[in-house]
């Protein structure tokens, strides 16, 4: 806690590394160059809702959704699969379930 910054408070996330961190959790877009702030907080929230949110945002700016998202594992979700292929938006990372057997170095960095 600080008394200088009373809005900081910690946000336990439960990480092996470091369990308790301090500061704004947010979630930001990239377009064109420029980088938009779509959400910040100061309290402990998922991010993973705000995808849908966050491409919506992009598609009433540009009149179009995205070809693909990048996202992180937070975001990859059932749901949000689901919702992204529904629109044709390609999701970025490795298929949900187990990977198979014999899959080369190359395919391996391409899922990522």
């Amino acid at each position: 806690m600080s008394l200088n910054q009373p809005h900081i408070r910690p946000l336990v996330r439960g990480k092996a590394r470091q369990s308790v961190e301090f500061g704004a959790k947010l979630s930001a877009s990239y377009f064109d160059g420029y980088v938009f702030l779509d959400h910040i907080s100061w309290d402990n929230f998922n991010e993973s809702a705000d995808l849908k949110t966050q491409v919506e945002g992009f598609k009433n700016d540009t009149g179009y959704y995205p070809e693909s998202v990048h996202v992180d594992k937070i975001y990859r979700t059932r749901e949000n699969r689901a919702w992204c292929k529904k629109r044709g938006i390609k999701m970025s990372g490795p298929p949900l379930g187990r990977p198979p057997a014999n899959v080369s170095k190359e395919q391996k960095r391409q899922a990522n």
